[in-house]
């Protein structure tokens, strides 16, 4: 069954911030939290072990469009589950980088970030149009989301990508002030995303995968951490302050230790779990003098 909005993207109306302020990007939760997961990480021959095993705890699902992984008969079974298990669709892109998995650095032009993009997205759309659904969001993968936290140009360049191809898409990247202002300079919403399972610094950045500290091993001490999430909104971060993470998703990964008990721990702490909804908004296109900055 086709998947219905109220009313169809090109008729409904964008919406503007309250009389006197400027449209906020950050996606308005009435109640709970989405949590999401990535989906379709393989290619050829090689699969991701227990990316299906999480998916009943999650409400939405990030399917890889070819470029750091996935590829079309992937993205396809991937989009078969995530419509068996009633999943809001995501879109997860990354640079082009099979053999790296999309982690290595990589600096490729504004243009052909942007091209790089489109392309991925139009790969999943497509494929997600024969099965009656759309995309409803679009989560940066390794590199490429590192860079959306400590690379403003970056995060302008992902986020007016997705603007131009679907302004109804929401962004999904590290919580933060970049994340905002791409989204609020670009037209879109954004949900700025937790971890649990991974260890901040005490700016609210997540510590490099080549840190031996990167990744929290025991699943007590990551349900201890989304408990912290949940119930506070705060994280312990690597020198032991509180640090404060302002999101709206959580990120669960078959790669967790013990992920299934983990993600079925985590769905009993968030009764009133939802998937991401939003609309896009409008912005005063005359006075762009940011994006002129942006634009060399």
């Amino acid at each position: 069954m086709r998947r219905q909005r109220h009313r169809t993207r090109g008729s409904r109306e964008s919406s503007t911030g309250s009389a006197g302020q400027p449209p906020t990007a950050k996606v308005f939760m009435q109640a709970g939290i989405d949590l999401n997961t990535n989906l379709g990480e393989g290619f050829g021959p090689y699969r991701i072990e227990g990316e299906s095993e999480i998916l009943p705890y999650v409400t939405s699902a990030n399917i890889a469009c070819g470029a750091h992984a996935g590829d079309p008969l992937i993205m396809e079974s991937a989009l078969e589950e995530t419509r068996y298990y009633g999943l809001a669709l995501g879109a997860h892109i990354g640079y082009p980088d099979l053999q790296g998995f999309g982690r290595r650095e990589m600096h490729l032009p504004p243009s052909e970030l942007r091209a790089s993009i489109l392309y991925q997205l139009g790969a999943l759309a497509g494929l997600a149009r024969t099965l009656g659904f759309d995309i409803t969001q679009v989560r940066p993968h390794g590199f490429l989301y590192r860079q959306l936290a400590g690379d403003l140009r970056i995060a302008m360049t992902v986020a007016r990508a997705i603007a131009e191809f679907d302004k109804w898409l929401i962004l999904v990247g590290p919580a933060g002030p970049n994340l905002l202002t791409a989204g609020e300079r670009s037209g879109i919403r954004v949900a700025g995303e937790a971890w649990i399972d991974r260890t901040y610094d005490p700016t609210g950045h997540l510590l490099p995968h080549t840190h031996s500290r990167a990744t929290l091993k025991n699943p007590a001490e990551i349900l201890r951490q989304a408990n912290s999430l949940i119930r506070y909104g705060t994280v312990q971060s690597s020198d032991g302050t509180t640090v404060k993470i302002d999101f709206q998703t959580i990120h669960l990964h078959a790669r967790m230790p013990q992920a299934k008990v983990v993600a079925e721990q985590l769905r009993l702490m968030i009764p009133h779990a939802c998937s991401l909804t939003a609309e896009p908004f409008t912005i005063d296109e005359e006075d762009d003098s940011y994006s002129l900055a942006y634009s060399e």
